[in-house]
Formats: C-alpha cells, sequence, structure tokens
C-alpha cells in the first residue's frame, strides 16, 4: 500500500469512528482502510515525545494510508469541531513491529500460527517442536505433554504487512501478541 501516516485526534471514540466511517463511505474506500490505533494494540510511548504527550491524554490515534492522509486530514480539520472532533498532531509512520510468542500442544494450532507468520518481515524468529509419543494419553492428567511447540518472534517492516500478519494472528487465541510499534 506505501507510506502511511499517525493522525492523533482529541474527542470521543464512538464520534470518531462515526466520522471516519462517513468519510471512507464519502470515497467509496475499505471500511478497514483507516485504522484506530486501539484496535490493534499500538503502543503509544512508541511515537515520540510530543506525541506521547498528545495520545495519554486520552486522545485517539490514526493510522491512516498516504492516499487517504490528507484528505482526512483536512476533513478532520473543516468539520471535526462540528462533532467535537480536533486534530492535535500528525506525523508519517516509516515502520513497525511487534513480538508474538505462543506455546501449544496441539499440531492444528501449531499450522495455523506457522501459516499467519508465511512470508511475514521478520528480525527475529525462532521455533521449537517437540513430540513425546511415550508421554502419550489423556492430556488434561499427563505432566509432560505429547507435542509442544514454541515460537517467538519479531515481526517488522512496512506497517501495511506488519499489520497484515498482525490481523491473522489476532485470530489465533494462543498467540500473545505485544504492542505494536511506530517508527
Amino acid at each position: 500500500m506505501g507510506n502511511w501516516h499517525v493522525i492523533a485526534v482529541d474527542g470521543s471514540e464512538r464520534e470518531l469512528r462515526a466520522f471516519v466511517s462517513g468519510f471512507l463511505a464519502d470515497r467509496s474506500a475499505a471500511p478497514s482502510a483507516v485504522v484506530l490505533g486501539d484496535d490493534v494494540g499500538l503502543d503509544h510511548g512508541s511515537l515520540g515525545e510530543r506525541m506521547r504527550a498528545v495520545l495519554h491524554g486520552g486522545h485517539r490515534a490514526l493510522l491512516v494510508p498516504d492516499d487517504l492522509a490528507t484528505g482526512l486530514g483536512d476533513a478532520l480539520a473543516q468539520r471535526g469541531p462540528d462533532v467535537g472532533l480536533r486534530v492535535t498532531e500528525r506525523r508519517p509512520v516509516s515502520t513497525a513491529s511487534f513480538d508474538v510468542h505462543a506455546e501449544v500442544y496441539a499440531r492444528d494450532v501449531s499450522a495455523q500460527i506457522r501459516a499467519a507468520l508465511q512470508g511475514a518481515p521478520m528480525s527475529h524468529h525462532s521455533e521449537n517442536e517437540a513430540a513425546h509419543a511415550e508421554d502419550k494419553g489423556v492430556e488434561l492428567y499427563t505432566p509432560v505433554h505429547s507435542y509442544t511447540y514454541r515460537v517467538r518472534a519479531t515481526v517488522n517492516g512496512p506497517l501495511d504487512d506488519v499489520l497484515a500478519v498482525r490481523r491473522r494472528l489476532a485470530d489465533i487465541e494462543a498467540a500473545q501478541l505485544e504492542p505494536l510499534h511506530l517508527a
């Protein structure tokens, strides 16, 4: 998709979601084209001192692709105050990252995690799989599981790629996702 921007907005989440939905519908854009930072576990501390101070004050962060950033920023500046919304900051985003880890005891869940990480941009990735046929039994009562899969990874790269991986992993309950960091 390309370059992204983060837009910090002062105002209620409900009004902001409604405003963005209307903006996207007016442009026939996909509803998922703009992402609310809270929906993807955005770590507000990763945005620099000034942006961090703004977001910790109850503001919301929007992640907006380059082709919509100017239009949405202008629309919020012009019509946002009518519904209690005010743009407080706007910055470009170059890359994003987050850590993921999991320990699972079912092969089908490990396959889901592997599929979600397939082709993901990563700077660190380690996985370990162990099968212990001798420990097969009623899993609830055995001291050792007959199958264990562990994974730990840092997913980083362009924001659109990182968000796609994060969305796939979010659907897997066993995957533990750390906050999303922006650079």
